[in-house]
């Protein structure tokens, strides 16, 4: 198989994962920030992972899943590594309840540290950062299983259910949603 071919099969899993890891560095940035009790900044860096995360969600919710649960009904065969349709239906059930609940908490972190920019007392300034560090922890927990479960089983299904032309632009698609940032995080 050519290196093109390799790499567009790849396009889905690479572009998600490759997303996976940029979002786990920031979330780990984030941390060191909370530890630091830098607050200004780790509200900066909090606004951006629950951005980022909504961004990927979006991708996935717009693009892979409806990618893979349209595909063809033949090929849920439960072999070869391709997955039955209840398991499919299950498992990305099971991935939009992670989604749902990763925005809830990142969503109520960003509040919280919202309402400390004004504050000034640094006993409950401190205390707010430990409360979200610790929710910010749980999302991490939750994430690492969450994204196992992607990597190794969803995201091989695009390879095994999708033919090529969907792949490539499936691919396309994800990629675009991923860039497609707020402005407010772009460069000036």
């Amino acid at each position: 198989m050519s290196g093109i071919n390799n790499q567009q099969q790849q396009g889905v899993a690479r572009a998600l994962a490759d997303d996976h890891a940029d979002v786990d560095k920031l979330m780990h940035r984030l941390l060191a920030a909370l530890d630091h009790e830098e607050k200004s900044h780790s509200f900066e860096l909090l606004d951006l992972l629950w951005a980022r995360l909504a961004v990927h969600i979006r991708a996935e919710h717009l693009g892979l899943f409806p990618s893979i649960l349209g595909a063809p009904p033949v090929s849920f065969t439960g072999s070869g590594g391709r997955p039955q349709y209840d398991e499919t239906k299950s498992a990305i059930a099971l991935l939009r309840h992670d989604h749902d609940f990763f925005m809830r908490e990142l969503g109520t972190a960003v509040n919280t540290l919202r309402k400390q920019k004004t504050r000034s007392d640094d006993d409950e300034i401190r205390k707010q950062l430990r409360d979200v560090r610790r929710c910010v922890v749980k999302v991490q927990s939750r994430l690492d299983q969450h994204n196992h479960l992607e990597e190794n089983h969803v995201y091989k299904w695009v390879n095994v259910l999708l033919g090529e032309p969907e792949r490539v632009a499936l691919t396309a698609r994800i990629r675009h949603e991923l860039e497609n940032i707020p402005p407010r995080f772009q460069p000036a």
